[in-house]
């Protein structure tokens, strides 16, 4: 049993609530990977990166004076997020992503946001993100930010936090589209047991 001495510790663990007790969204997960042995997990664990560089799922850390290319990071654990929740976090990141849209085109238009001193002119004018020649635009739908990427995190009692929205052309979404086959092709049975749509 792979997870008999795992302590998930003082922090929110997706897979369990206490040592020994999963949460009832992570039963069926836990017994599959219970039921592999330490050298089968690791082995595709290696099979999932390996793949995963050979797609050409990787970064450069731009410090990084060797230009060494670097696997983006992949746990072959999948996070279980109960549908519930999902519902609830995507009705929020739909709002945000909606409210951030707002707040470009008025920048970018009527800027009552400026003038009424909620955010100084000079932080935004000063941003190196902030085109003058958007001035006035009009994007189909008032759309300036089609994807974004909206980094989550857990505290310890479980609630959502943002971290941050990435707007510059997220390449992050590539990660996320590919860690997600290259999870179905390393647990098959796991995703039809489990009944969760591609």
């Amino acid at each position: 049993m792979l997870f008999d001495a795992y302590d998930p510790g003082d922090f929110y663990d997706e897979l369990f609530v206490s040592q020994g007790q999963p949460r009832s969204e992570a039963e069926l997960l836990v017994r599959r990977v219970n039921a592999l042995s330490l050298m089968e997990l690791k082995q595709r664990q290696e099979v999932a990166q390996k793949t995963l560089f050979k797609l050409g799922v990787t970064f450069n850390v731009y410090s990084d004076t060797r230009g060494t290319e670097r696997i983006f990071p992949f746990d072959v654990i999948p996070r279980i997020v109960p549908g519930h929740e999902w519902e609830w976090l995507e009705k929020g990141l739909k709002q945000r992503i909606y409210a951030i849209n707002c707040f470009i085109h008025d920048v970018y238009n009527d800027q009552k946001i400026l003038k009424d001193g909620v955010i100084p002119r000079h932080v935004v004018e000063s941003a190196p993100g902030f085109l003058e020649p958007c001035m006035g635009l009009q994007p189909p739908n008032n759309i300036w930010c089609h994807i974004t990427g909206t980094d989550l995190v857990r505290d310890k009692d479980g609630r959502w936090y943002v971290l941050e929205d990435n707007m510059r052309c997220p390449s992050g979404i590539s990660y996320v589209l590919e860690n997600r086959r290259v999870m179905k092709n390393t647990f098959p049975h796991l995703f039809s047991a489990m009944d969760i749509a591609p």
